[in-house]
């Protein structure tokens, strides 16, 4: 095998806070038998999807931001990933946030976890600052971009949206 053709290595740093990115979710498998797609924590008792957001276009386009979503565990904890989802769902499949028609709110269910894979959604980035110092700070997802918000055209115009009006 030759890798002399092989372009060089190159390191990304951060993505600076505050921007704006049509991403993929890709919900990891996890370690629960009963659902293949949670996480049980080690160290309490509580759950998350283990998530991965992959930009797809713009200058920060092939960059990975990870993400826990909570479903097990605190009502505070599982209340946000509960809201974190909804908004995916929204994002990806354009539905505004107030629309409370039986095709939006059906659109707003799911099967299973499974179902939030390979969607494509506009994520806020920011970043995260090791207060302890131990650890290089990192990008997270700050909030998922939801059509009521006047940069989703702007990410989503070269998108196709899931058909959950038809």
């Amino acid at each position: 095998m030759d890798f002399n053709t092989a372009e060089a290595q190159t390191e990304f740093g951060l993505i600076p806070d505050g921007t704006i990115a049509k991403a993929i979710l890709v919900v990891k498998p996890g370690n629960d038998f009963s659902d293949p797609f949670v996480t049980k924590s080690k160290y309490s008792d509580s759950a998350y999807l283990d998530c991965e957001y992959a930009i797809i276009e713009g200058r920060y386009a092939k960059h990975k931001i990870f993400d826990k979503i909570g479903v097990e565990g605190s009502d505070a904890w599982v209340n946000i990933g509960r809201s974190r989802i909804r908004a995916i769902l929204e994002s990806a499949k354009n539905i505004n946030p107030k629309d409370v028609s039986e095709t939006a709110m059906a659109a707003r269910k799911i099967k299973s976890f499974d179902d939030l894979n390979r969607l494509e959604v506009v994520i806020k980035i920011g970043i995260e600052i090791d207060k302890g110092g131990v650890y290089k700070d990192k990008n997270r997802v700050v909030s998922i971009i939801t059509p009521d918000n006047s940069a989703y055209k702007e990410h989503m115009k070269n998108s196709n949206y899931i058909p959950w009006g038809i």
